[in-house]
């Protein structure tokens, strides 16, 4: 099978200049709910004119049309990500990371000092390392003196947790971002919560959520041009099969998003929100998007509203996500990060606006207030044109499963986090009651109950790879074994879940998302028929070419 894909490959490098084109003799997925396979479909320059059996594409083709034989290979739409952080992703990749493995603290320690040695990756003069895996935290009594000794003693360190959400620094870093006893003493003890410390009160480096932003990250030196990131976002993305996505928080990189459409290295579809305050006055708020709108939106670039978040991350030490029954052993519930009253007011208004509402939520709390605001939404406006979206959903109640549906919120899942390991076990099942802990990632039960299901990555928080979120999906498996099987998520459920599903997310779905007359020409050739292959061939799945607007933008061998 690997030789018949190779000859697709090889045999067909660039299509031609011939205005049609018929893509025959493949397996084509064409993630049209009323029609999802087909074997031939037409290209006529950036859009889909035919698509079905070949006697019937055969009939709508003019003369003059190329005709190119596909060998058997598997065709489907261009992967739409709801969730993706693209241009921090792409900065990362010219920084220092762990991705997100797990590693020992030796191991670190060693990655640590060989970055330090090529000095490539720096920020400026601080050793930034990203993607360090959450589960690292339970080893600080081994990290902290690591880091604060020998040729660490006199040099920054910051290490930043794969969630976004969590970080250390050592005592060079802390000294210079004036965090220190006395400033800690002086917060209120929600703020001191966010600030680790030792048992005589002086600050160990730990960091929690604003934290690290209100006060780290302004004392690093600054990196404005993303002009490159983005160019690898784009590359990075479109080997992965990704010809589209929302950008959940694209405040400081609507030039760089500016610089690739104007130097046509936009090679996908991108829906990109403002981080928002609920909180605060909406309609200064709205303003600003309008405006913004007004300056960046054009071709295969929009910017379609907002993020707001909820809560934080509810793993240990962490424990920020909001939950309805306190964290094991505290009184704590975490915290909601707006009252709901404002949040209901805010969603109401900007719904009215045409503009869409993008919610973190992870604690079970976070998603409920989140949808009682949705549903204050429906109740005014009228209107339930707007799919706005919940995004995470760590822990949801089976009383919210129906309430996606009914309400039109979609939701946003990073189920590539569903699987059993140290992240989903160790370090969230001793710290929440057992009657939240058995929901976790319910993704089957939600799609049971109607709601729109789609994929997310939230890379670079972890692998953009779609496959092998699919795979964490359908099998839940992980080192630790399987996370709740009941919760395990159909192989054709996912494929929509990263195709047609996901378009509405965008609000794209009558330009994106399926291989269907009048859509955009994005689709992909994969080395394995993903509709018959067992789910860990699935997980290895390769794409061979992207095709964005009817034009290849990733070729394996030819790219990166």
């Amino acid at each position: 099978m690997r030789k018949i894909y190779l000859l697709i490959l090889f045999a067909w490098p660039l299509l031609s200049s011939a205005q049609s084109k018929v893509l025959y003799n493949a397996r084509i997925f064409t993630a049209n709910p009323l029609h999802p396979f087909a074997d031939a479909i037409v290209i006529d320059d950036k859009i889909i004119t035919a698509v079905g059996n070949y006697d019937e594409v055969k009939k709508k083709v003019p003369a003059h049309a190329e005709w190119i034989d596909m060998k058997g290979g598997f065709l489907m739409p261009g992967l739409i990500d709801t969730h993706n952080h693209a241009i921090d992703g792409g900065y990362q990749l010219t920084k220092p990371t762990l991705d997100d493995n797990e590693f020992d603290t030796n191991k670190l320690l060693s990655f640590a000092k060989e970055e330090l040695r090529k000095k490539t990756g720096l920020t400026g003069d601080v050793l930034v390392i990203y993607g360090i895996n959450i589960s690292s935290w339970q080893k600080l009594n081994e990290i902290i003196p690591a880091f604060n000794s020998d040729e660490f003693k006199m040099q920054a360190v910051l290490l930043c947790g794969s969630d976004g959400h969590t970080a250390w620094c050592n005592k060079v870093l802390l000294d210079r971002s004036g965090i220190n006893r006395k400033y800690i003493e002086s917060l209120s003890p929600v703020e001191k919560y966010k600030y680790g410390t030792s048992a005589n009160g002086e600050p160990n480096g730990f960091l929690k959520e604003e934290a690290y932003y209100e006060k780290v990250s302004s004392s690093l030196p600054k990196e404005t041009d993303y002009n490159m990131a983005a160019t690898l976002a784009v590359s990075h993305c479109n080997k992965m099969g990704i010809t589209a996505w929302l950008d959940p928080r694209a405040d400081n990189v609507f030039d760089a998003y500016a610089y690739l459409r104007t130097n046509k290295k936009l090679t996908a579809h991108v829906a990109a929100l403002l981080l928002a305050n609920a909180n605060a006055a909406v309609q200064p708020q709205i303003n600003k998007v309008k405006r913004l709108q007004q300056k960046y939106n054009g071709d295969n670039f929009t910017i379609i509203g907002f993020k707001i978040f909820a809560d934080g991350v509810i793993e240990y030490p962490t424990q920020t996500a909001a939950l309805s029954i306190p964290y094991t052993g505290t009184q704590s519930k975490g915290g909601l990060l707006f009252e709901p009253a404002k949040f209901a007011k805010f969603a109401i208004a900007a719904d009215k606006s045409n503009l869409l509402v993008h919610v973190h939520a992870i604690g079970d709390k976070a998603v409920t207030e989140t949808l009682n605001g949705f549903a204050a939404v429906r109740k005014v406006n009228q209107d339930f044109k707007i799919p706005h979206t919940i995004t995470h959903l760590q822990i949801v109640l089976p009383t919210d499963f129906n309430r996606f549906a009914e309400l039109n919120v979609l939701a946003s899942f990073q189920l590539f986090w569903a699987l059993a390991d140290p992240t989903t076990i160790d370090i969230v099942k001793p710290f929440i009651d057992s009657s939240l802990y058995q929901w976790q990632y319910p993704a089957r039960s939600m799609l049971q109950a109607g709601t729109t299901i789609m994929g997310a990555s939230d890379w670079p928080v972890t692998s953009a790879n779609p496959f092998e979120a699919i795979y964490r999906a359908e099998t839940r498996k992980g080192p630790m074994g399987v996370l709740d099987s009941t919760q395990c998520m159909p192989r054709l459920a996912m494929l929509y879940a990263y195709t047609s599903e996901a378009a509405k997310a965008l609000r794209l779905e009558n330009k994106i998302g399926s291989l269907q007359t009048g859509k955009s020409a994005d689709m992909i050739l994969i080395d394995r028929d993903l509709l018959t292959i067992n789910p860990e061939a699935l997980m290895n799945a390769k794409v061979l070419w992207t095709m964005f607007e009817g034009h290849k933008v990733y070729e394996s061998g030819n790219n990166n």
